[in-house]
Protein backbone atom coordinates (compact mmCIF):
# COMPACT_ATOMS: atom_id res chain seq x y z
CA UNK A 1 0.00 0.00 0.00
CA UNK A 2 2.94 2.37 0.78
CA UNK A 3 4.21 1.80 -2.65
CA UNK A 4 1.16 2.43 -4.42
CA UNK A 5 0.47 5.55 -2.88
CA UNK A 6 4.17 6.69 -3.42
CA UNK A 7 3.50 5.95 -7.42
CA UNK A 8 0.27 7.82 -7.22
CA UNK A 9 1.45 10.96 -5.29
CA UNK A 10 4.93 10.61 -6.85
CA UNK A 11 8.23 9.90 -4.61
CA UNK A 12 11.88 11.41 -4.96
CA UNK A 13 15.27 9.77 -4.30
CA UNK A 14 18.00 12.17 -2.99
CA UNK A 15 21.41 12.13 -1.63
CA UNK A 16 22.58 14.78 1.19
CA UNK A 17 26.10 15.24 2.04
CA UNK A 18 28.03 18.30 4.30
CA UNK A 19 27.04 20.24 7.05
CA UNK A 20 25.33 18.39 10.10
CA UNK A 21 23.35 15.27 9.10
CA UNK A 22 21.90 14.87 12.73
CA UNK A 23 20.11 18.27 12.76
CA UNK A 24 19.14 17.83 9.57
CA UNK A 25 17.39 14.40 10.67
CA UNK A 26 15.88 15.89 13.71
CA UNK A 27 14.25 19.07 11.59
CA UNK A 28 12.82 16.68 9.46
CA UNK A 29 11.52 14.72 12.00
CA UNK A 30 9.77 17.96 13.49
CA UNK A 31 8.63 19.22 10.55
CA UNK A 32 6.68 16.19 9.96
CA UNK A 33 8.86 14.89 6.78
CA UNK A 34 8.55 11.08 6.06
CA UNK A 35 11.95 9.47 5.47
CA UNK A 36 12.19 6.27 3.53
CA UNK A 37 15.41 3.59 2.66
CA UNK A 38 17.78 5.80 4.95
CA UNK A 39 20.89 5.04 4.59
CA UNK A 40 24.77 6.37 5.13
CA UNK A 41 27.69 6.09 3.11
CA UNK A 42 30.95 7.79 3.71
CA UNK A 43 29.16 10.50 5.04
CA UNK A 44 26.54 10.96 2.44
CA UNK A 45 22.88 10.08 3.86
CA UNK A 46 20.27 8.45 1.00
CA UNK A 47 16.97 8.38 1.29
CA UNK A 48 13.56 8.77 -0.48
CA UNK A 49 10.68 10.96 0.29
CA UNK A 50 7.17 12.42 -0.93
CA UNK A 51 6.61 14.69 -3.61
CA UNK A 52 5.05 16.85 -1.34
CA UNK A 53 7.41 15.86 1.69
CA UNK A 54 10.30 17.08 -0.65
CA UNK A 55 9.17 20.96 -0.34
CA UNK A 56 9.71 20.60 3.25
CA UNK A 57 12.66 18.66 2.95
CA UNK A 58 15.10 21.32 1.44
CA UNK A 59 14.04 23.89 4.02
CA UNK A 60 15.78 21.68 6.45
CA UNK A 61 18.57 21.29 4.35
CA UNK A 62 19.19 24.48 4.13
CA UNK A 63 19.00 25.30 7.83
CA UNK A 64 21.74 22.44 8.64
CA UNK A 65 24.24 23.20 5.90
CA UNK A 66 23.00 20.05 4.16
CA UNK A 67 23.16 19.82 0.06
CA UNK A 68 20.61 17.90 -1.50
CA UNK A 69 20.84 16.15 -4.96
CA UNK A 70 18.14 14.25 -6.65
CA UNK A 71 19.18 10.85 -7.80
CA UNK A 72 15.15 9.52 -8.97
CA UNK A 73 12.24 10.64 -9.46
CA UNK A 74 9.19 8.17 -9.72
CA UNK A 75 4.97 8.25 -9.81
CA UNK A 76 2.15 9.54 -11.73
CA UNK A 77 3.23 13.47 -11.46
CA UNK A 78 6.16 13.17 -13.04
CA UNK A 79 4.96 10.83 -15.74
CA UNK A 80 2.18 13.36 -16.79
CA UNK A 81 4.62 16.44 -16.72
CA UNK A 82 6.55 14.26 -19.10
CA UNK A 83 3.40 13.83 -21.27
CA UNK A 84 1.47 17.02 -20.40
CA UNK A 85 1.88 18.41 -24.06
CA UNK A 86 0.76 15.24 -25.44
CA UNK A 87 -3.08 15.67 -24.41
CA UNK A 88 -4.27 13.56 -27.53
CA UNK A 89 -2.44 10.19 -25.77
CA UNK A 90 -4.50 10.71 -22.85
CA UNK A 91 -7.40 11.70 -24.36
CA UNK A 92 -6.83 8.18 -26.82
CA UNK A 93 -6.00 6.35 -23.89
CA UNK A 94 -9.41 7.20 -22.34
CA UNK A 95 -11.16 6.57 -25.14
CA UNK A 96 -9.67 3.38 -25.73
CA UNK A 97 -10.80 2.26 -22.52
CA UNK A 98 -14.43 3.24 -22.54
CA UNK A 99 -14.31 1.80 -25.68
CA UNK A 100 -13.03 -1.91 -24.97
CA UNK A 101 -15.62 -1.35 -21.62
CA UNK A 102 -18.76 -0.58 -23.93
CA UNK A 103 -17.89 -3.45 -26.12
CA UNK A 104 -17.28 -5.80 -23.41
CA UNK A 105 -21.04 -5.98 -22.83
CA UNK A 106 -21.78 -6.43 -26.61
CA UNK A 107 -21.38 -9.26 -28.70
CA UNK A 108 -18.73 -10.07 -31.01
CA UNK A 109 -19.39 -13.00 -32.58
CA UNK A 110 -21.97 -15.66 -33.07
CA UNK A 111 -20.72 -19.18 -33.25
CA UNK A 112 -23.77 -22.15 -34.90
CA UNK A 113 -22.84 -25.65 -33.85
CA UNK A 114 -24.45 -28.90 -34.40
CA UNK A 115 -26.09 -27.89 -38.02
CA UNK A 116 -25.81 -30.16 -41.08
CA UNK A 117 -28.66 -29.46 -43.56
CA UNK A 118 -29.93 -25.81 -41.46
CA UNK A 119 -27.01 -23.52 -42.86
CA UNK A 120 -25.20 -20.95 -40.09
CA UNK A 121 -26.09 -17.92 -42.55
CA UNK A 122 -29.79 -19.07 -41.72
CA UNK A 123 -29.84 -19.38 -38.29
CA UNK A 124 -27.81 -15.93 -38.15
CA UNK A 125 -30.82 -14.36 -40.79
CA UNK A 126 -33.03 -15.23 -38.31
CA UNK A 127 -31.53 -14.00 -35.35
CA UNK A 128 -30.53 -10.69 -36.86
CA UNK A 129 -34.19 -9.97 -37.73
CA UNK A 130 -34.70 -10.24 -33.94
CA UNK A 131 -32.24 -8.28 -33.14
CA UNK A 132 -29.74 -10.37 -32.02
CA UNK A 133 -26.55 -9.77 -34.05
CA UNK A 134 -22.46 -8.78 -34.01
CA UNK A 135 -23.13 -5.41 -31.43
CA UNK A 136 -26.09 -6.29 -29.90
CA UNK A 137 -25.85 -5.73 -25.87
CA UNK A 138 -26.10 -9.07 -24.19
CA UNK A 139 -28.38 -7.71 -21.32
CA UNK A 140 -30.81 -7.06 -23.95
CA UNK A 141 -30.79 -10.99 -25.28
CA UNK A 142 -34.17 -13.04 -24.35
CA UNK A 143 -33.17 -16.45 -24.29
CA UNK A 144 -36.78 -17.76 -24.24
CA UNK A 145 -38.05 -14.92 -26.88
CA UNK A 146 -35.37 -15.91 -29.45
CA UNK A 147 -35.15 -19.32 -29.32
CA UNK A 148 -39.06 -19.61 -30.17
CA UNK A 149 -38.76 -17.19 -32.77
CA UNK A 150 -35.93 -19.92 -34.27
CA UNK A 151 -38.39 -22.91 -33.79
CA UNK A 152 -40.98 -20.54 -35.17
CA UNK A 153 -38.69 -19.70 -38.26
CA UNK A 154 -36.60 -22.91 -38.90
CA UNK A 155 -39.20 -25.62 -38.42
CA UNK A 156 -36.27 -28.50 -38.99
CA UNK A 157 -34.76 -27.88 -35.67
CA UNK A 158 -35.54 -29.92 -32.76
CA UNK A 159 -33.59 -28.60 -30.10
CA UNK A 160 -31.39 -25.51 -29.27
CA UNK A 161 -29.54 -23.46 -26.97
CA UNK A 162 -28.44 -20.00 -26.10
CA UNK A 163 -25.23 -19.51 -24.20
CA UNK A 164 -23.13 -16.70 -23.83
CA UNK A 165 -19.65 -17.01 -23.82
CA UNK A 166 -17.19 -14.28 -23.10
CA UNK A 167 -18.58 -11.87 -25.81
CA UNK A 168 -19.49 -14.77 -28.21
CA UNK A 169 -23.12 -15.90 -28.41
CA UNK A 170 -22.97 -20.14 -28.82
CA UNK A 171 -26.01 -21.72 -30.73
CA UNK A 172 -26.17 -25.40 -30.03
CA UNK A 173 -28.69 -26.90 -32.57
CA UNK A 174 -29.56 -30.47 -32.81
CA UNK A 175 -31.99 -31.18 -36.35
CA UNK A 176 -35.21 -33.29 -36.47
CA UNK A 177 -35.05 -36.32 -37.99
CA UNK A 178 -38.06 -36.57 -40.39
CA UNK A 179 -40.10 -39.44 -40.36
CA UNK A 180 -41.40 -41.79 -43.22
CA UNK A 181 -44.70 -41.02 -44.19
CA UNK A 182 -47.17 -43.20 -43.30
CA UNK A 183 -49.35 -44.68 -46.05
CA UNK A 184 -51.06 -47.77 -47.33
CA UNK A 185 -49.22 -48.43 -50.54
CA UNK A 186 -45.59 -50.04 -50.89
CA UNK A 187 -43.09 -49.00 -53.09
CA UNK A 188 -41.32 -50.88 -56.01
CA UNK A 189 -39.10 -50.86 -59.06
CA UNK A 190 -38.51 -51.27 -62.77
CA UNK A 191 -35.25 -51.34 -64.43
CA UNK A 192 -35.96 -49.45 -67.27
CA UNK A 193 -32.96 -48.23 -70.39
CA UNK A 194 -31.85 -44.72 -69.60
CA UNK A 195 -30.52 -45.16 -73.49
CA UNK A 196 -30.61 -47.04 -76.35
CA UNK A 197 -27.90 -49.56 -77.68
CA UNK A 198 -26.85 -53.22 -77.81
CA UNK A 199 -26.64 -55.11 -74.85
CA UNK A 200 -23.38 -56.50 -73.54
CA UNK A 201 -23.04 -57.56 -70.44
CA UNK A 202 -26.55 -58.77 -67.81
CA UNK A 203 -26.38 -58.21 -63.85
CA UNK A 204 -29.48 -59.07 -62.00
CA UNK A 205 -29.49 -58.68 -58.40
CA UNK A 206 -32.90 -58.75 -58.03
CA UNK A 207 -36.24 -58.88 -60.41
CA UNK A 208 -36.80 -60.91 -63.10
CA UNK A 209 -34.88 -59.59 -66.87
CA UNK A 210 -36.31 -59.88 -69.50
CA UNK A 211 -33.29 -59.33 -71.96
CA UNK A 212 -30.01 -60.91 -72.60
CA UNK A 213 -26.80 -59.78 -73.56
CA UNK A 214 -26.83 -59.14 -77.56
CA UNK A 215 -30.34 -57.91 -77.57
CA UNK A 216 -30.91 -54.50 -78.82
CA UNK A 217 -33.13 -51.83 -76.59
CA UNK A 218 -34.70 -48.62 -76.97
CA UNK A 219 -34.62 -45.96 -74.54
CA UNK A 220 -37.53 -45.86 -72.22
CA UNK A 221 -37.79 -50.02 -72.89
CA UNK A 222 -38.64 -52.33 -69.56
CA UNK A 223 -35.44 -54.09 -69.05
CA UNK A 224 -36.06 -55.94 -65.46
CA UNK A 225 -39.44 -56.33 -63.95
CA UNK A 226 -40.13 -55.60 -60.27
CA UNK A 227 -43.29 -58.31 -61.12
CA UNK A 228 -42.45 -61.69 -60.80
CA UNK A 229 -44.80 -64.32 -61.53
CA UNK A 230 -44.57 -67.96 -59.68
CA UNK A 231 -46.05 -71.07 -61.61
CA UNK A 232 -46.04 -72.96 -58.59
CA UNK A 233 -48.23 -70.76 -56.32
CA UNK A 234 -50.03 -68.88 -58.76
CA UNK A 235 -49.39 -65.69 -57.63
CA UNK A 236 -46.80 -62.40 -58.39
CA UNK A 237 -44.14 -61.39 -55.89
CA UNK A 238 -42.92 -57.73 -55.85
CA UNK A 239 -39.32 -56.96 -55.78
CA UNK A 240 -37.62 -53.58 -56.20
CA UNK A 241 -35.25 -54.59 -58.76
CA UNK A 242 -31.79 -53.89 -58.99
CA UNK A 243 -29.40 -54.80 -61.41
CA UNK A 244 -26.02 -53.10 -64.03
CA UNK A 245 -26.96 -53.32 -67.22
CA UNK A 246 -23.46 -52.48 -69.33
CA UNK A 247 -24.45 -51.51 -73.39
CA UNK A 248 -22.73 -49.97 -75.55
CA UNK A 249 -24.36 -46.69 -76.73
CA UNK A 250 -24.13 -44.01 -79.30
CA UNK A 251 -24.70 -40.01 -78.68
CA UNK A 252 -24.30 -36.63 -80.50
CA UNK A 253 -23.44 -33.32 -79.83
CA UNK A 254 -23.52 -29.83 -81.52
CA UNK A 255 -21.85 -27.23 -80.36
CA UNK A 256 -22.32 -23.31 -82.17
CA UNK A 257 -19.48 -20.40 -81.77
CA UNK A 258 -20.15 -17.32 -83.03
CA UNK A 259 -17.51 -15.74 -85.12
CA UNK A 260 -18.34 -12.20 -83.20
CA UNK A 261 -18.34 -12.20 -80.02
CA UNK A 262 -17.47 -9.15 -77.32
CA UNK A 263 -14.46 -9.90 -74.80
CA UNK A 264 -13.48 -7.86 -71.67
CA UNK A 265 -10.38 -6.30 -71.53
CA UNK A 266 -8.26 -4.51 -68.88
CA UNK A 267 -7.63 -1.15 -69.30
CA UNK A 268 -4.69 -1.24 -66.95
CA UNK A 269 -6.03 1.19 -64.47
CA UNK A 270 -7.16 0.07 -61.01
CA UNK A 271 -7.73 1.33 -57.25
CA UNK A 272 -7.27 0.01 -54.16
CA UNK A 273 -9.98 0.64 -51.25
CA UNK A 274 -9.85 -0.10 -47.78
CA UNK A 275 -12.40 0.16 -45.16
CA UNK A 276 -12.67 -0.88 -41.41
CA UNK A 277 -15.29 -2.35 -40.00
CA UNK A 278 -16.43 -2.48 -36.11
CA UNK A 279 -19.51 -4.41 -35.90
CA UNK A 280 -21.90 -2.61 -38.16
CA UNK A 281 -20.04 0.43 -38.35
CA UNK A 282 -17.61 1.10 -41.45
CA UNK A 283 -14.82 3.53 -41.47
CA UNK A 284 -13.42 4.10 -45.25
CA UNK A 285 -10.05 4.62 -44.78
CA UNK A 286 -9.52 6.91 -48.33
CA UNK A 287 -10.80 10.70 -48.59
CA UNK A 288 -11.89 9.93 -52.27
CA UNK A 289 -13.92 7.35 -54.17
CA UNK A 290 -14.55 7.73 -58.04
CA UNK A 291 -16.26 4.38 -59.62
CA UNK A 292 -15.47 3.43 -63.07
CA UNK A 293 -17.90 3.07 -65.12
CA UNK A 294 -17.57 -1.19 -65.61
CA UNK A 295 -15.03 -2.65 -63.19
CA UNK A 296 -13.98 -6.17 -61.76
CA UNK A 297 -14.14 -5.61 -57.90
CA UNK A 298 -11.54 -8.32 -56.02
CA UNK A 299 -12.25 -8.22 -52.11
CA UNK A 300 -10.18 -9.63 -49.72
CA UNK A 301 -11.59 -10.29 -46.19
CA UNK A 302 -8.28 -9.88 -43.27
CA UNK A 303 -10.38 -10.31 -39.92
CA UNK A 304 -8.38 -9.54 -36.70
CA UNK A 305 -7.86 -12.84 -34.98
CA UNK A 306 -5.56 -13.19 -31.50
CA UNK A 307 -4.73 -16.30 -29.41
CA UNK A 308 -6.99 -18.09 -31.90
CA UNK A 309 -10.01 -15.78 -31.54
CA UNK A 310 -11.82 -13.42 -34.65
CA UNK A 311 -12.44 -10.15 -33.27
CA UNK A 312 -14.65 -8.11 -34.46
CA UNK A 313 -12.50 -5.70 -36.22
CA UNK A 314 -12.06 -6.97 -39.94
CA UNK A 315 -10.06 -4.77 -42.86
CA UNK A 316 -11.78 -5.31 -46.14
CA UNK A 317 -9.32 -4.90 -49.27
CA UNK A 318 -11.17 -3.82 -52.45
CA UNK A 319 -9.01 -3.78 -55.63
CA UNK A 320 -10.93 -2.36 -58.54
CA UNK A 321 -9.91 -2.85 -61.97
CA UNK A 322 -11.47 -1.00 -64.80
CA UNK A 323 -12.40 -3.17 -67.71
CA UNK A 324 -13.83 -2.18 -70.88
CA UNK A 325 -15.80 -4.47 -73.89
CA UNK A 326 -14.73 -4.85 -76.79
CA UNK A 327 -15.29 -6.92 -80.43
CA UNK A 328 -13.32 -9.61 -81.33
CA UNK A 329 -14.05 -12.14 -84.12
CA UNK A 330 -12.92 -15.97 -83.60
CA UNK A 331 -10.79 -17.40 -85.82
CA UNK A 332 -11.66 -21.62 -86.67
CA UNK A 333 -8.71 -22.46 -84.18
CA UNK A 334 -9.63 -20.12 -81.76
CA UNK A 335 -13.32 -21.54 -81.87
CA UNK A 336 -11.82 -25.19 -81.58
CA UNK A 337 -10.95 -24.25 -78.11
CA UNK A 338 -14.34 -22.53 -77.18
CA UNK A 339 -15.67 -25.44 -78.42
CA UNK A 340 -13.17 -27.85 -76.47
CA UNK A 341 -13.76 -26.50 -73.50
CA UNK A 342 -16.87 -27.15 -73.63
CA UNK A 343 -17.11 -30.20 -74.79
CA UNK A 344 -14.85 -31.42 -71.90
CA UNK A 345 -17.38 -29.77 -69.75
CA UNK A 346 -19.84 -32.41 -71.34
CA UNK A 347 -17.64 -35.15 -71.09
CA UNK A 348 -17.34 -34.78 -67.46
CA UNK A 349 -20.55 -34.59 -66.66
CA UNK A 350 -21.22 -38.07 -67.97
CA UNK A 351 -18.66 -39.35 -64.91
CA UNK A 352 -16.26 -42.18 -65.03
CA UNK A 353 -18.90 -44.63 -65.51
CA UNK A 354 -19.13 -43.68 -68.49
CA UNK A 355 -15.95 -45.07 -71.25
CA UNK A 356 -15.66 -43.13 -74.14
CA UNK A 357 -15.08 -45.62 -77.07
CA UNK A 358 -14.73 -43.20 -79.70
CA UNK A 359 -15.28 -39.60 -80.82
CA UNK A 360 -15.62 -38.33 -83.98
CA UNK A 361 -15.64 -34.52 -84.92
CA UNK A 362 -16.73 -32.51 -87.47
CA UNK A 363 -16.59 -29.13 -88.30
CA UNK A 364 -18.69 -26.90 -90.21
CA UNK A 365 -18.34 -22.99 -91.41
CA UNK A 366 -21.49 -20.35 -91.53
CA UNK A 367 -21.64 -17.22 -92.35
CA UNK A 368 -22.06 -15.97 -88.48
CA UNK A 369 -20.08 -18.92 -86.45
CA UNK A 370 -18.71 -22.16 -86.52
CA UNK A 371 -20.93 -25.54 -85.76
CA UNK A 372 -19.01 -28.44 -84.36
CA UNK A 373 -20.34 -31.85 -84.49
CA UNK A 374 -19.22 -34.68 -81.95
CA UNK A 375 -20.41 -38.35 -82.42
CA UNK A 376 -19.48 -40.36 -79.65
CA UNK A 377 -19.66 -44.39 -78.89
CA UNK A 378 -20.15 -45.01 -75.62
CA UNK A 379 -20.01 -48.44 -73.07
CA UNK A 380 -21.90 -46.91 -69.85
CA UNK A 381 -24.28 -49.28 -67.43
CA UNK A 382 -28.00 -48.01 -68.74
CA UNK A 383 -29.81 -49.43 -66.22
CA UNK A 384 -32.12 -46.71 -64.45
CA UNK A 385 -34.99 -47.38 -61.80
CA UNK A 386 -38.23 -46.95 -62.44
CA UNK A 387 -40.64 -47.01 -58.94
CA UNK A 388 -43.82 -48.15 -58.85
CA UNK A 389 -46.19 -48.72 -55.95
CA UNK A 390 -49.39 -50.88 -55.44
CA UNK A 391 -51.89 -50.79 -52.38
CA UNK A 392 -51.00 -53.51 -49.76
CA UNK A 393 -53.88 -55.49 -49.71
CA UNK A 394 -52.94 -56.17 -53.38
CA UNK A 395 -49.25 -57.26 -52.14
CA UNK A 396 -50.39 -60.16 -50.96
CA UNK A 397 -52.63 -60.91 -54.25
Amino acid sequence: MKQLLLFLFGSIRFQAQGGFAERFLNLCRVKGVKLYELSEKGGTLFAATSLSSFRKLRRCASRSGMRVKITHKRGLPFIYARFAGRSGLFIGIALACFLLFFYSRSLWSIEVTGNEKVSAERVKTVLAQNGVCEGSFKKDIDNDKTSFALYEAIPELAWLNLRIDGSRLCVDVRESIEKPAETDQKHYANIIAAKGGVVDKVRVYEGESLIKEGDGVARGQLLVSGVVYHESSKKNTFHHSRAEIYAFTSSKKRIEVPKVYRKTVYTGRERQYRVLQLFRLKLPLYLFSKSFEKAEVTTVKKPLIICGKELPLVLYCYDVKQVREQRATASQKAATVFARAQIRAVENAWGSDVKILSRKRRVEEKKDSFVFFYEYKLYENIARPAVFSIQQDESSS
